[in-house]
């Protein structure tokens, strides 16, 4: 994965055992609104929120089933994860991030008696985020879906199913896996061992996953159905309830059915009421000591935002367990405990990419979940006498960690078992990540981070050595020039290779440097190191611009008078660009070494660099909101998160696809943790050890919430109409702070900081510009403008109301909207596929403009309303006249189609295809049935498997009435139907809206004669 992202604060240049040296407040625009429609949150010493409320208004609501895969829902407890869909009435798979080397799924359930739930017409759901729960209902039929918190199971309990039919529940693997099928009493086991043996840098360790599969019913009995599945069938309780559960622990070997006993115990069976007791303790808990945020704008994009970051949090905290030793539930900006794809995986998944991690581990921080980052700060603290070993035998016997930006969970940088492509590998050089040296310094910097946030010298103690050996790798790397300039030869990250001095490689210098010294000051530790590294500080030379307009002169600092440089990726500028980074943007962020407290002309450099970026809206770990933020500029971090999130979230999970709204066949968490982290940074941030209050807040957003910052404290913010009504700082520390007037320069306006429980004044009203403030940990203050007191506005707790319908932005949601049958497919087109050779501009079949040619179809016999008869059906084509909406953009639309038969006919292509889906079929007694299509790409003149080319066109339509000689073809698919069952309707997949570059469905016809 070419690339994948880091530091938000820069660090102290001395050990100081108390609070940072100075908080500076800023704020946004002046008021805008009266004084009186102003309130605050904050009462008696608090501030008053209503998390459930807050919480609930990011519930995940579907107004129909999630038949696709790609339509899955997010639970997990941090070991277990589930990606549960409707497929088939339901359909779960089983992720743990410590089935090495690859990442395989314990297996994936399925419960098809719940379809008589998700086919009914009255089918809703709600993933239920505060408590942990999915809720769903259909025909008389409840389901409450949940990973416990306590244990590594799946629990499905449902009421009002037919108290006298059988139930069933499978649990099943796939082609490739080869596990061990066995029955104990009512418990069904699937269990298998592998040893990661295979490759270079294998780590001989063991390996395996379980599944467990049990009941709570009557006559429940399990059975082994063939190698690769096993199932549990029963009968409801009289009352019609019954329970699925399914455990899936660690698994390296043993006695699987006493391992299973063992964790099932009674739970099939106890009282639900005992069961939700722990999980509603665990999240509820979780939400009440997580930073919380509310946002509210005109046009809805504030609240929308705010259901990201809400949704990556609860996914963080669902897929990562906060605790040392375990393993990180990402390994690289991708959502692994939520696989929905069997044991696919796009990337080497034994490997973990530090830059694509680094808006996860930022975001932890500032939201209060500093025990989330812990399993990724130990595995690199477990490695590092691995990584130490790697870095002498692949970087020319230096000393010290260079830490491989895609290092395999055992601490070397082999990718994908070969040396291609490996990390800090002299040998491998050049390409992606063999020369990208400052990996180390970017772990031991959030590290640093970590420590200066929670104020815990054992954390610093423990995790010490990895700032260290990083530190001590690039002063080994790096040698002195005749300029006195410390100098090496490394990539730009990914974007530039093997170049003169980096910008990477300065900034991690400038931030690792001191850090590490203040570190070592701290702990009395390595004052030889010390010494070394102060000198080294004096000899990092300042960073490389290039020109504005062709980023290809190298220039110097001198050219920032001109006002047209930018910081350059390296001091090679025109070096070949590998990657869409924005290299000049990382002494921003997150190295923060360069923001508004900056000298005026580094500063003006830094919006330069950001304006001019070559990289806009990119991939889905865009950084474009954090480094706006980082700059202040409130317009363009709402302009960059609106942007990015119409252009990358392509899961309604909230999850996004790693380069496009459409859902692809992994989802990524990378960019929710980059809005959560830009949010938060516009809200409140220290980076520099002095706090700003709303620094970046977008105008137009009203916003409250709760950020974290250094020396365990914490802020709450609250923005409304362009006001800062509240900015109110719990302290975590006793000592001395600066703070920043965020009223300095305005005629009439003073700070004074009063007591935020007495309300006495602990600094007189004042216009300097920055101000010292005595702050004792335990107590919280109020930084309020003397012209309008936080004091003096109404009290209103900040609360919200559970979401009851999906959220939409753009072209992308995150829920699904309420079924809607279409009377006919027609009903449903949404594209114009077809244009008249003399009139071309309507045409759009492929995102990009182009369409098929009405006279070409024509001419073979598929002009309008024509009769098609291919793969034993007929078809009739579109009666649409030329550049009207001819077919459906499969999307799982709803088609009511009636009658009997053995097969439903299809008359599909694809754009940018193949184009794949799996739909429903639903029938008249309640019942549905999954389907797959595949449509050939549009230019294929090769018959699709089971179906056949139906119509071949001799040319396409381009813009300006021109044609473009290549064929564009029509196939012909079919699916198997009970022919005893009467149709009552058909769902198309959901392949998401039509997209220049990404696969589309196209349906012109279906039938079933």
């Amino acid at each position: 994965m070419f690339p994948r992202t880091t530091l938000r604060r820069a660090v102290a240049t001395a050990a100081t055992a108390g609070l940072a040296a100075a908080l500076t407040l800023a704020v946004g625009p002046a008021p805008s609104a009266n004084a009186a429609t102003l309130t605050t949150a904050w009462q008696n010493g608090a501030f008053s929120q209503n998390a459930a409320g807050v919480v609930g208004r990011s519930d995940i609501v579907l107004g129909r089933p999630n038949t696709a895969d790609t339509q899955y829902l997010p639970l997990g407890n941090g070991t277990l994860g589930v990606a549960e869909w409707a497929a088939g009435g339901f359909t779960a798979q089983l992720n743990r991030s410590d089935t090495m080397p690859d990442r395989k799924s314990p297996g994936q359930v399925q419960i098809p008696g719940l379809a008589a739930m998700t086919s009914a017409p009255d089918f809703k759901a709600v993933l239920d985020l505060y408590n942990g729960v999915l809720d769903e209902s259909g025909g008389g039929m409840t389901a409450k879906v949940w990973v416990a918190s306590n244990k590594d199971e799946l629990v499905v309990d449902v009421t009002g199913a037919d108290p006298a039919g059988t139930q069933t529940a499978t649990v099943h693997l796939w082609s490739g896996r080869s596990p061990s099928a066995a029955v104990s009493g009512s418990v069904a086991t699937l269990a298998e061992t592998w040893v990661d043996n295979s490759g270079s840098g294998a780590s001989g360790q063991t390996f395996g996953s379980l599944a467990a599969i049990t009941a709570g019913g009557r006559n429940v009995s399990a059975s082994v159905v063939d190698s690769t599945s096993v199932q549990v069938s029963f009968k409801p309780d009289s009352n019609g309830s019954f329970r699925v559960v399914v455990g899936a622990p660690a698994w390296t070997g043993g006695n699987a059915a006493t391992t299973a006993a063992a964790l099932l115990g009674s739970d099939a069976t106890a009282a639900e009421s005992s069961l939700l007791a722990a999980q509603t303790a665990h999240w509820n808990g979780f939400w009440g000591g997580t930073g919380l945020m509310e946002i509210s704008s005109a046009d809805g994009s504030g609240e929308y935002l705010e259901n990201l970051r809400t949704l990556y949090l609860y996914d963080e905290a669902a897929s990562t367990a906060p605790t040392a030793g375990s393993y990180g539930g990402s390994q690289a900006g991708v959502a692994d405990l939520f696989n929905f794809d069997q044991d696919h995986q796009d990337w080497f998944p034994a490997g973990y990419w530090l830059w694509n991690l680094r808006a996860e581990i930022a975001a932890n921080m500032s939201s209060g979940n500093f025990a989330e980052n812990l399993p990724v700060f130990s595995m690199y603290l477990d490695d590092l006498p691995a990584i130490e070993s790697w870095t002498s035998a692949q970087m020319g016997g230096k000393p010290g960690a260079c830490v491989p930006e895609t290092m395999r969970f055992n601490g070397n940088g082999w990718y994908n078992g070969g040396t291609g492509n490996a990390s800090c590998s002299l040998a491998s050089s050049p390409s992606y990540n063999a020369e990208n040296v400052t990996s180390g310094a970017e772990i031991a910097l959030w590290i640093w981070q970590q420590y200066q946030d929670t104020g815990s010298l054992s954390f610093l103690q423990t995790y010490y050595p990895v700032m260290e050996q990083a530190a001590t790798f690039l002063l080994a790397y790096q040698s002195v020039g005749s300029d006195g300039f410390l100098h090496a030869t490394a990539n730009a990250h990914e974007t530039q290779w093997a170049v003169t001095d980096p910008t990477t490689d300065l900034a991690a210098d400038a931030a690792l440097f001191p850090a590490t010294v203040s570190a070592a000051t701290l702990l009395g530790k390595d004052s030889a190191l010390v010494a070394r590294l102060r000198t080294a500080e004096q000899q990092i030379e300042p960073y490389a611009r290039t020109d504005q307009a062709t980023r290809t002169q190298l220039l110097t600092p001198a050219a920032d008078a001109s006002g047209a440089d930018v910081i350059a990726d390296s001091f090679q500028p025109s070096a070949p660009l590998r990657n869409g980074e924005n290299i000049g943007l990382e002494p921003v962020w997150p190295y923060g070494l360069i923001g508004d407290s900056s000298s005026a002309t580094l500063t003006a450099l830094a919006d330069r660099t950001y304006t001019s970026r070559p990289n806009v809206s990119g991939n889905d770990w865009s950084l474009d909101a954090v480094d706006a933020a980082r700059l202040d500029l409130g317009s363009q971090v709402s302009a960059d998160l609106v942007s990015t999130a119409e252009h990358d979230q392509g899961f309604i999970s909230g999850a996004a696809d790693l380069s496009g709204a459409v859902a692809g066949d992994e989802p990524y968490l990378e960019h929710s943790a980059t809005v959560a982290t830009a949010l938060d940074e516009a809200l409140a941030t220290d980076y520099d050890g002095t706090l700003r209050f709303a620094p970046a807040w977008p105008p137009g957003w009203n916003g409250s919430g709760t950020v974290y910052i250094q020396n365990g404290s914490k802020v709450e913010v609250q923005v409304q109409n362009g006001t800062l009504t509240t900015a109110a700082l719990v302290a975590g520390t006793t000592g001395a702070m600066t703070v920043r007037n965020p009223w300095a320069g305005r005629s009439g306006h003073s700070a004074e900081v009063v007591n935020g429980s007495t309300g006495a004044v602990v600094l007189a009203g004042t216009t300097a510009t920055t101000f010292s403030l005595p702050v004792t940990a335990g107590s919280s203050y109020l930084v309020e403008d003397t012209a309008s007191p936080t004091t003096s506005y109404p009290f209103a707790q900040v609360t919200g109301s559970a979401a009851t319908a999906d959220k939409h932005l753009g072209p992308v949601q995150i829920g699904l909207d309420p079924a809607t049958r279409a009377p006919s497919l027609a009903a449903t087109f949404n594209d114009v596929g077809i244009s008249a050779d003399d009139n071309t501009a309507p045409g759009d079949f492929d995102g990009g403009n182009a369409s098929y040619s009405q006279t070409a179809l024509s001419a073979a016999g598929a002009g309008p309303g024509a009769s098609v008869t291919a793969s034993g059906k007929h078809f009739t084509m579109p009666g649409a006249a030329a550049g009207a909406a001819d077919n459906t953009v499969a999307d799982g639309q709803t088609i009511s189609i009636g009658g009997s038969g053995g097969s439903l006919g299809f008359l599909v292509s694809g754009s940018y295809g193949p184009a794949s889906g799996t739909g429903t079929v639903t029938y008249t007694d309640g019942t549905t049935q999954s389907y797959s299509l595949s449509a050939p790409d549009w230019f294929s003149t090769t018959a699709p498997t089971g179906g056949a080319v139906a119509v071949t066109s001799a040319y396409q339509n381009r813009q300006g009435n021109t044609v473009y000689q290549h064929t564009a073809d029509l196939f012909s698919l079919t699916v198997g139907l009970d022919p005893t069952k009467t149709l009552a309707s058909v769902t198309l997949p959901a392949l998401g809206t039509l997209a220049a570059g990404s696969p589309a469905l196209h349906v012109w016809a279906i039938s079933l004669n």
